[in-house]
């Protein structure tokens, strides 16, 4: 389970020739939709990764090509939780973490925790706050002020994180790097919707005095925001880098029977039946930036 739903649509059958779609999630095959993305159609062919599919959800998507307006529908798609912690970039899914339960990192460098269990853990959430958008003035001549006040802000808040490797400290740093807004999932026991937070300054801090040892802790205060809206990247396996230096030309890609299809989806770099996008933060050249 990485929280990514695969899809891929067709409209070759279809009235028209279609050249781009709209992508849009629910929780029916009759909506209401959420719109999630969209793309550009090769041979009339779409393929699309939801990055931010909720858990154990039904979800159903719709296709809506242009020109012409042919929809495609297709589903249900259900991504089942393990009772991992996902936190996970929309648009750079191949730097997603998932994070396994310990008590306490203090409890996991005293070997409580399985030596040879996982190298990142999540260590929990600090407090939240609420933020009023108040403020008062003064009136001359009057015992209370004027009070101008909007909807109170959700959320802030704070989260920890306990890597054990140096392996693992480089995943974290890899998926903060980028500076953007990150999606975060919880087993439904924390009581926990997905959001998506934009993290502040990324605080890593050694918790041995031995600082030989690769123990890390992490701590980042956050802000609740809005879902982001854009193209994902791809992995270290499928990016335009190695394609390029995988098949040098046109007539090399062309010879290896390699399709447009199997370029867009990842898969021309990757074993059949393997997607273009993998979980951990393995690789820096983004499908399409040129790497």
């Amino acid at each position: 389970m990485d929280g990514i739903v695969y899809l891929t649509a067709d409209f070759t059958a279809l009235p028209g020739t279609q050249t781009t779609a709209t992508i849009e999630r629910g929780t029916s095959a009759t909506g209401p939709w959420t719109l999630i993305g969209e793309v550009t159609l090769l041979a009339e062919v779409g393929v699309f990764y939801d990055t931010t599919a909720p858990l154990d959800t039904e979800l159903w998507y719709r296709w809506t090509g242009s020109p012409g307006a042919v929809v495609i529908t297709e589903g249900p798609y259900i991504e089942i939780s393990d009772g991992s912690v996902l936190l996970k970039d929309p648009l750079r899914p191949w730097a997603n973490l998932a994070l396994s339960f310990c008590e306490t990192p203090q409890q996991a460098l005293a070997a409580i925790c399985d030596p040879g269990g996982p190298d990142l853990v999540w260590a929990g959430f600090g407090e939240f706050v609420r933020r009023a958008d108040a403020n008062l003035f003064d009136v001359y001549d009057a015992e209370k002020p004027a009070d101008i006040y909007g909807r109170r802000k959700r959320l802030d808040g704070s989260l920890k994180l306990f890597s054990k490797t140096l392996v693992a400290r480089d995943a974290v740093e890899a998926l903060f790097t980028a500076g953007g807004p990150l999606q975060l999932q919880l087993p439904a026991i924390y009581g926990w919707p997905d959001a998506v937070l934009q993290p502040g300054d990324l605080v890593e801090t050694y918790l041995s005095r031995d600082q030989r040892r690769p123990y890390r802790v992490w701590d980042a205060p956050f802000t609740l925001v809005d879902t982001p809206f854009g193209p994902g990247q791809g992995t270290v396996e499928a990016n335009w880098c190695l394609l390029a230096e995988t098949y040098p030309t046109y007539a090399d890609l062309i010879a290896a029977g390699v399709t447009w299809g199997e370029v867009a989806s990842g898969e021309a770099m990757l074993p059949p039946g393997f997607d273009g996008f993998g979980e951990g933060a393995f690789g820096d050249g983004p499908y399409g930036d040129g790497g």
